[in-house]
């Protein structure tokens, strides 16, 4: 059939072609022959097989998604099986007592530290009483031999004096003295040298102290020497505190 040209209003010819598209059928594009049947190849994956669904290629569930949403399947995907999540439960509880342990062995070595230096600053002059300790018994012994002797009653009384200034010394530095004569006999401060039997006494009282003894605080520095009442068995003795 032959073209019949057409002219447009600028005066220019075009050549209709002899078949016309039919109601319906799709104009032939680039790369499409006439009647709307695309050519194998043109316009789909390779084959001639239609796009999976989904939308790209390399479609399913996830592959369309964005990164955001296809992030939490991946997680769960990779999360580890029952068993080995029971044994990371078991380690993580070993871990943590094993912290709590050491935070206790901790606290109990800082307390520990700190008892001990608070002792060593409360007893700190242990020593030094107990060097001043026989000096004291020497000035009292001095007393008793110028008593007896009859010595100057000037020289006694600054014996004396000088005996009293030693003490309140030793007090100042927490030194007291233990006491004796008609107290109980407690055999952690009281060192027995004799004794006797008494119906005076229901228990074992000190009658005469022969050494003082001292403490620092609540520390014995040395035992006190003493004489000691034992209750005369059967006697029935007088408590201990009407001696």
């Amino acid at each position: 059939m032959s073209e019949h040209p057409r002219r447009t209003a600028g005066g220019r010819a075009i050549h209709a072609s002899a078949h016309q598209a039919l109601p319906g059928e799709r104009s032939a594009g680039p790369g499409r022959p006439a009647g709307g049947t695309p050519p194998p190849g043109a316009g789909g994956p390779e084959g001639g097989e239609s796009p999976p669904a989904g939308g790209e290629a390399g479609g399913g569930v996830t592959g369309g998604l964005s990164p955001d949403l296809a992030g939490p399947a991946a997680v769960l995907s990779a999360a580890p099986p029952a068993p080995e999540m029971e044994e990371l439960r078991r380690e993580l509880a070993e871990r943590n007592d094993q912290l709590l342990r050491l935070a206790a062995d901790f606290e109990n070595f800082r307390r520990r530290k700190a008892q001990e230096l608070a002792d060593r600053s409360r007893y700190a002059s242990e020593e030094a009483a107990q060097a001043l300790l026989p000096v004291l018994d020497n000035l009292r012994r001095a007393v008793g031999h110028s008593g007896a002797e009859g010595g100057g009653q000037q020289l006694l009384d600054g014996l004396r004096m000088v005996i009293a200034q030693f003490e309140q010394a030793l007090a100042a530095v927490g030194v007291e003295a233990i006491p004796t004569v008609g107290a109980p006999f407690d055999p952690a401060v009281h060192q027995a040298i004799g004794g006797e039997e008494s119906d005076a006494v229901s228990e074992d009282t000190v009658i005469d102290e022969l050494q003082p003894g001292y403490r620092l605080h609540d520390r014995l520095l040395r035992p006190a020497l003493v004489r000691v009442a034992h209750p005369r068995p059967g006697g029935g003795g007088a408590p201990a505190n009407e001696v």
